[in-house]
């Protein structure tokens, strides 16, 4: 079981508090498969730093990033998985406060990424060519 994470992107490490990814496929009538996997986005809450970067990414409508995420294991901090993301937008950025709690300043982005790699097995989303 992971017990921490981390986020980076850009050479900046933040620690991440919740990770959330999903995959999905249609399916027919009999519940078979019917249509390529959906997905690429996933959600990240993190703990806030001073850093702007994640604010500029959000701001931009053409800026993407390659980053990963680390999954490391209990045991000597032993990585556990990785999940690396290529071309990802970040498409929604949320900052939370809140003074009467236990809980650090946290950012909640999303990021809808072109390509995943989770420990090497690849998800690429067909995107038209950039120009």
């Amino acid at each position: 079981m992971s017990f921490l994470a981390k986020l980076e992107i850009d050479g900046e490490e933040m620690n991440v508090l919740e990770f959330q990814f999903t995959i999905g496929q249609d399916i027919d009538k009999s519940g078979k498969p019917s249509a390529d996997p959906t997905g690429g986005r996933f959600r990240i809450v993190l703990e806030s730093t001073k850093s702007t970067m994640l604010f500029d990414w959000m701001i931009s409508n053409n800026q993407t990033k390659n980053g990963k995420v680390t999954f490391f294991r209990r045991d000597a901090i032993s990585k556990m998985r990785e999940l690396q993301f290529n071309d990802g937008y970040c498409i929604g950025y949320d900052e939370v406060f809140l003074a009467q709690s236990n809980t650090p300043m946290t950012v909640e982005i999303m990021v809808s990424a072109k390509e995943v790699l989770m420990n090497g097995s690849k998800f690429t989303r067909n995107w038209p060519l950039k120009f």
